[in-house]
């Protein structure tokens, strides 16, 4: 006897228990991939991990009474290879979350009945056109629950059969059954094809679910001087002379980066139509070119979603032809960033709407234009320090460090370690709401100029603090956040010269040549007017000075 006189008992009562199956968990099983996680234990129970206790425990409540009651006779041979059990007592040891059922049942078995679990793996892999269902009609959501409802009942009748043909009360059980049948559906059902009609019921929700406009920001992965959105290639030998920055392939664009290797930030914008305009203020590279899309949803080159996260940003899920607008800057510094706009629309020659890196023409084939050194250059570095979210950074000239204190609010005889004062914040964070953040300054004094610094804070913006901190001489601050909040401030003799966004707010001294319509490096443009409008700016060294002595001011 062997497999064969097996499939009967399989067979009569197969249908039974699909039946039982919800369409919910049963589709989730049906679309089943594993996370590839590393796990303790067997495979079936590093597939019972990944499977988690939700869907594990509604599975068990479903059919549940079932089991209880279901019998499925097998052959004696095929289970003679699992090692019988040689004690009468044992004990089972667990720390830390308690376990499901389903968990705790199964990590029994396997330490009780070595190799009973990788055999119902065995057999239901033999048995698999048992559960074949080529024919399944219906939604996405529909064929995977009829693939996975039908896969799931096959493991738990045969794990039925063989746990119970042990004759112990521990492998009779129907959690460990519905474990066990559970931990080899989600080994099984990776490995076996979806039913026919499943691919085109796929696409027929993608496209379902492809709402327009729609707008994305992502990282994506560059690959030596590249990035790509293809429907599954990887191009090679790509062509940039024609217009410096983004060509067409068979089956998707590449876009030509200024950073070598790592990785981009971009924004995608996914419209019905052309956009009503052309944005050309912040971008030095601006052009549009057409690309055939021979099924649709070309994937963004990028890293292999972590479990969990959220899939791959994908093009349009129709075939035909569409533009895309590419938007770049930064290219000449490595500090690439990307606005991809995309629409459907019949194929046209590419337009270069704006050229003005030196990378775009030295790839074009054109004299390059002189490097340009913006007037805030030199103060970029506040971009990738410590201060990138949020601070108010305040210059004063006209008052000793010991003055300055005071007027924030300080007490100049009371420092504090930064390091250890920020640290218990943070583990106070847990406690009641007023707990767990610190307004600190901390401060250098360079000749006759005092630099103070608020992490996260914003004294230093504040009216009535910026005009007494100028009574004897000049005061400037800049305080800007993640919300967006940006506001450059300064005084003199007491008096208030200007408060607010350079951009939007007339009268700001000294920032002529300072493009503040242009929201790239604003903190930058920001300490530049303050270095003009005092005499002396604030450095990365200064910062690094700071840091170094340890010593900050609490303000109340």
């Amino acid at each position: 006897m062997g497999i064969t006189d097996f499939e009967p008992f399989v067979s009569a009562v197969l249908a039974d228990v699909v039946a039982l199956v919800p369409k919910e968990p049963a589709a989730r099983l049906g679309r089943w991939e594993p996370k590839g996680h590393q796990h303790h234990g067997t495979r079936v129970q590093a597939a019972l991990d990944e499977i988690g206790d939700v869907l594990a425990e509604r599975l068990l409540g479903a059919l549940e009474l079932t089991v209880d009651r279901l019998a499925v006779d097998i052959p004696h041979d095929l289970v003679t290879g699992v090692a019988r059990p040689t004690v009468t007592r044992f004990g089972l040891l667990t720390t830390g979350v308690e376990q499901s059922a389903t968990k705790q049942a199964v990590a029994i078995v396997e330490q009780v009945h070595v190799g009973a679990s990788d055999l119902v793996v065995s057999l239901v892999e033999a048995l698999l056109d048992k559960a074949a269902v080529p024919d399944a009609v219906g939604d996405e959501a529909e064929i995977a629950a009829q693939h996975g409802a039908a896969h799931f009942a096959l493991a738990v009748v045969v794990s039925t059969a063989v746990l119970r043909s042990f004759g112990t009360a521990v492998a009779a059980e129907t959690p460990a059954i519905i474990g066990v049948a559970l931990g080899a559906t989600a080994i099984v059902v990776p490995t076996v094809p979806k039913p026919l009609g499943y691919a085109a019921a796929v696409l027929a929700k993608r496209r379902a679910e492809y709402l327009l406009p729609r707008t994305a920001s992502m990282s994506a992965t560059v690959t030596d001087h590249r990035f790509w959105i293809t429907e599954g290639s990887t191009p090679a030998n790509v062509d940039f002379a024609g217009n410096g920055l983004v060509a067409a392939v068979e089956d998707g664009v590449v876009i030509r980066t200024g950073v070598a290797e790592g990785h981009v930030q971009l924004s995608v914008h996914v419209l019905t139509g052309p956009p009503d305009e052309i944005d050309l203020t912040i971008w030095d590279e601006v052009v549009e070119i057409s690309w055939t899309a021979p099924e649709g949803g070309a994937v963004l080159h990028a890293d292999t979603p972590n479990y969990g996260h959220r899939q791959r940003w994908t093009s349009p899920p129709w075939p035909g032809d569409y533009r895309l607008r590419v938007h770049v800057t930064g290219r000449d510094d490595a500090e690439d960033s990307y606005h991809l706009v995309m629409w459907q629309a019949p194929a046209a020659p590419e337009v270069v709407h704006k050229k003005t890196d030196r990378l775009g023409h030295r790839l074009r084939g054109e004299q390059e234009p002189s490097r340009m050194v913006r007037p805030e250059a030199e103060y970029r570095w506040i971009e990738k320090s410590s201060l990138c979210e949020a601070a108010t950074i305040t210059v004063v000239r006209g008052l000793t460090q010991d003055e300055v204190v005071s007027t924030f609010g300080g007490d100049p005889t009371a420092p504090v370690p930064i390091r250890a004062t920020v640290q218990r914040a943070a583990l106070e964070r847990h406690g009641p709401p007023h707990y767990g953040y610190v307004a600190l300054l901390t401060l250098l004094t360079v000749d006759d100029v005092v630099l103070a610094v608020e992490e996260n804070g914003f004294q230093g913006a504040d009216r009535d603090t910026l005009t007494a901190l100028s009574r004897n001489g000049k005061a400037a601050s800049l305080y800007w956040n993640v919300n967006a909040n940006f506001q450059l401030s300064l005084a003199e003799r007491g008096e208030l010269v200007f408060a607010g966004h350079p951009g939007r707010d007339p009268g700001a001294p000294h920032i002529d040549d300072l493009d503040f319509d242009d929201f790239r490096h604003y903190n930058a443009k920001g300490l530049t007017a303050i270095a003009r409008f005092v005499g002396r700016g604030m450095t990365a060294d200064d910062l690094s000075a700071i840091y170094a002595a340890d010593q900050a001011y609490i303000l109340e």
